[in-house]
């Protein structure tokens, strides 16, 4: 599967009318949750700051039900200059804990944790999500999963909709929350 992604910083105001813009859009909200995930890099051989690659275990917790999950996802690298569009595989892991063991006696090592609230809409083949990072602010996230289907064209959609939202194409950034917040000194946290 293929996820086209825009990310773009918004301000706290934004933050707080994005919901009804959303929603006067045609948006419905689907959830709001808790996500903590864990960031995994490879030995000197495969190391995914240098391959543009992620490896992360997320525990996401349902803010409205309590109910929580874990799951291991792959994100490859960006496949194009204007998005954050990368392959990506993910499966659901039924002990957290295990599956970190798993993975640390492969060769990886937990690098960084993102902790972040997320609320998300959809619309059609589109996700919105309003995430509050910890330590880095308010984000909006656009996404269409494709299996098959343009790229590109999936890219201008978001374009658009980012435009009718009133956000600035000069807020956008290709840069992972990881990233961002590896960029802005932030101590790693790794538990």
């Amino acid at each position: 599967m293929t996820e086209v992604e825009l990310k773009a910083a918004i301000s706290r105001n934004q933050a707080a009318e994005l919901p009804g813009q959303l929603l006067a859009l045609g948006f419905r909200e689907q959830e709001q949750l808790q996500e903590t995930d864990l960031y995994f890099n490879g030995d000197g051989e495969r190391d995914f700051r240098k391959t543009d690659e992620g490896l992360r275990l997320r525990t996401c917790r349902d803010l409205v039900s309590g109910v929580s999950e874990t799951l291991m996802t792959y994100k490859g690298p960006k496949t194009d200059l204007r998005s954050s569009t990368r392959k990506e595989h993910e499966t659901a892991v039924g002990n957290p804990m295990e599956a970190r063991k798993m993975l640390e006696a492969l060769g990886f090592a937990p690098v960084y944790t993102v902790e972040k609230t997320r609320r998300t809409f959809s619309c059609g083949s589109i996700t919105a999500c309003l995430d509050q990072v910890e330590h880095l602010g308010d984000y909006l996230e656009l996404e269409i999963l494709l299996v098959s289907g343009n790229q590109e064209n999936s890219v201008d959609i978001l374009l658009k909709l980012l435009d009718r939202l009133g956000v600035s194409r000069e807020t956008l950034t290709r840069e992972s929350y990881l990233e961002l917040l590896v960029s802005s000194g932030i101590p790693q946290k790794t538990s």
